[in-house]
């Protein structure tokens, strides 16, 4: 066992069932949505969003998984990357809440949303950021990682800020589809980015216990757009998109700092987590 203090300061068992109600809920409506994409979604947002329900199945879900079990065997890696893949959830069903027609899917979407925003906090809650910051100062770039999640904030603002100062100038159409992405980015991502980054940079506790969960859930996001475009071209039979395929290039950024959080200390094991033993098997 480490002599360092526990990154958990709480029992997570109500956070583990939250969770893998979040996960149960994920495999049903991705697996509805790949195979009746046809009745549940508009023509215009159907590859895009049958690409999303499988990059959730295959990429997301996976990682949701292993960070919960490596979170329960001890491996502080998994215990970081964990929030990281609930932001994801809500994030992306926030999105399908507001931008998608109301189908018999909506429900189960606003449920994810209630399930991981709460599983979320009470992850958040329950980790101990001087415990992480003691662990990984001294392997985490704390500026890079801080002030990529800075930049990444201030760049969707401003592209948010001026698509809406475009559209309200009257140059555009008003519609809920174009608008969803700046409410979901304006409410829930850009704030979480900004305040991360910030406390990172600073090298404040909290920072060190979410950055390795906002940087793999917004190199999620930026992977995953045109990975979903290329699944979604696939599952529908729609010409491939290329236009977002340069995201590719700029989500590889904060996935390579996140490999700091995981060869530094991040993968090594955690002191015991109450209620649970989290010696290495």
């Amino acid at each position: 066992m480490s002599d360092s203090p526990s990154p958990v300061r709480c029992d997570l068992k109500l956070v583990y069932a939250g969770s893998l109600a979040v996960a149960v809920l994920m495999i049903a409506v991705s697996v509805a949505g790949i195979l009746y994409w046809r009745d549940l979604y508009p023509a215009s947002q159907a590859a895009s969003s049958a690409g999303s329900d499988a990059f959730n199945l295959v990429a997301i879900l996976p990682v949701l998984l292993l960070s919960m079990w490596l979170a329960r065997r001890g491996r502080l890696i998994g215990l970081l990357l964990w929030p990281g893949a609930l932001f994801y959830v809500l994030y992306i069903y926030a999105f399908y809440v507001i931008g998608l027609p109301v189908t018999v899917l909506f429900l189960p979407y606003v449920a994810l949303v209630v399930l991981s925003a709460y599983a979320l906090i009470g992850l958040v809650a329950g980790i101990d950021g001087d415990a992480v910051r003691q662990r990984l100062a001294s392997h985490v770039p704390h500026r890079a990682a801080g002030g990529v999640l800075i930049g990444l904030a201030v760049l969707f603002i401003a592209m948010d800020a001026y698509a809406v100062v475009d559209m309200l100038a009257g140059n555009k159409p008003i519609d809920i589809q174009t608008s969803t992405p700046w409410i979901v980015d304006l409410i829930v991502e850009c704030p979480a980015l900004l305040l991360g980054g910030i406390l990172l940079w600073r090298r404040a506790a909290r920072g060190y216990a979410a950055g390795a969960g906002l940087l793999f859930q917004i190199a999620a996001l930026l992977i995953g757009v045109p990975v979903s475009f290329a699944l979604g071209a696939f599952l529908t039979g729609s010409p491939m998109d290329t236009d977002t395929i340069t995201l590719l290039f700029v989500g590889v950024v904060p996935l390579g700092l996140l490999a700091f959080f995981m060869r530094g200390r991040g993968s090594g094991n955690m002191s015991m987590i109450p209620g649970h033993d989290t010696h290495a098997r």
